[in-house]
């Protein structure tokens, strides 16, 4: 685990990814595929070019005029989702439909969702695959055996732990972590090489592998930080190729709010490690883990209620995509969210020249005194707003 955090974070700071795929919901978007210089997915569109600033990396500005509610682009590109558990049953795990807060029409209690439809159900199924159902089946068993969410009480006005007691954490869970991968892989197999043949003999699972692997599953548990390991798991072991889109999003070195927040994550570690299906095993390492929690620090987008100005909040995604806009209290564009995609549309005129901004607030924070936004976006996001609207002497 020597310099684990140095590998992780060595993507520029001003490293983004974007995915755009609407030719087949707006065919009238000029859009080509990107250059060979640009991240993996950056689209280059008549409407808009990427410019390095000398504040906030990369940023997007418009080419020409843009009239007020033309769509901008559409993301789609969803890696990573959890839906907190309390709505498990009031929204779709697919579209993330909602009902108002009534039970939904179809749930699967063996994966532990619920769908609006069958036929968004038959679509999560074939997205997730037979791994991937067997992953949730696997986590929702050892969940309801369980009693309720470790972290309740959890001060959230403590510190984040910093660089060196992050790769502790991880460091301090590795001999377990070691002694379970024997005992799930009672017939993996240990070879001797020669120079014309490999010698193939089973691991010896022992008295000391089994009781490590108990002591995991019997350890505390985080549904939600699970829910959010194994979707990322999941997105990598069916999207191989997509890996470098989630690389090359900004990082955050130290992703975890606090502590326990850390502890939350090595024990889903070791959790996961326990139960989830042997294929998936390669895939939940320290690295990947802290990859997806870096990545996603920053740049995940609130999953809410389409009415009352979003107030309900569900859960999260990571859309890298959707992160490449920077944040202004007065923004040109809005966005909405329409099933797994976020559309983006002018919300005014834009003129050629200006940047193309999006909010990170929700309706209700928006309208927030200036003090009480700053404190919202720096907890959050890191970062002080420098918009018009944040310059403005009151």
């Amino acid at each position: 685990m020597a310099h684990f955090l140095r590998s992780f974070t060595s993507a520029p700071a001003s490293c983004f990814i974007f995915l755009l795929r609407p030719d087949s919901i707006y065919p009238s978007l000029d859009l080509k595929m990107q250059t060979p210089k640009a991240p993996p997915g950056s689209p280059i569109s008549t409407l808009f070019e990427i410019r390095q600033t000398p504040h906030c990396g990369r940023a997007v500005f418009a080419t020409h005029d843009i009239p007020a509610d033309t769509v901008v682009f559409c993301s789609d590109d969803l890696t990573l989702s959890v839906l907190l558990r309390e709505y498990r049953r009031e929204v779709c795990a697919q579209c993330f439909g909602y009902e108002h807060g009534r039970n939904l029409k179809i749930s699967d209690p063996a994966v532990g969702f619920a769908f609006c439809s069958e036929g968004c159900q038959n679509k999560w199924r074939e997205e997730v695959g037979e791994i991937g159902v067997q992953a949730w089946t696997a986590v929702e068993n050892l969940v309801r055996k369980r009693g309720r969410e470790d972290c309740e009480m959890v001060d959230v006005d403590l510190p984040r732990p910093k660089p060196k007691d992050i790769t502790k954490a991880w460091e301090g869970v590795a001999a377990q972590a070691a002694l379970i991968r024997v005992a799930r892989h009672g017939d993996r197999i240990s070879e001797e090489v020669t120079e014309e043949t490999k010698v193939e003999r089973p691991a010896q699972v022992t008295k000391q592998h089994r009781k490590a692997l108990q002591r995991a599953l019997l350890s505390p548990i985080s549904p939600d930080v699970m829910s959010f390991c194994v979707s990322g798991l999941l997105w990598r072991y069916s999207k191989p190729g997509d890996w470098e889109r989630v690389l090359t999003l900004i990082p955050d070195t130290t992703p975890y709010h606090n502590i326990a927040d850390l502890q939350a994550f090595t024990r889903s570690y070791l959790h996961l490690l326990a139960v989830l299906p042997l294929p998936l095993l390669d895939f939940v390492t320290p690295e990947t883990l802290f990859i997806l929690s870096a990545r996603d620090s920053h740049n995940s987008f609130g999953i809410r209620s389409l009415e009352d100005e979003g107030s309900e909040f569900f859960g999260y995604g990571c859309w890298p995509a959707a992160s490449y806009f920077n944040h202004s209290c007065a923004p040109s564009l809005e966005k909405i969210r329409v099933g797994r995609m976020w559309e983006f549309r002018a919300g005014r005129d834009i003129e050629a020249g200006e940047e193309l901004s999006i909010t990170y607030l929700s309706g209700e924070e928006r309208r927030l005194s200036r003090g009480k936004r700053m404190i919202i976006l720096m907890n959050n996001w890191g970062f002080e707003c420098g918009c018009e609207r944040c310059e403005v002497i009151y």
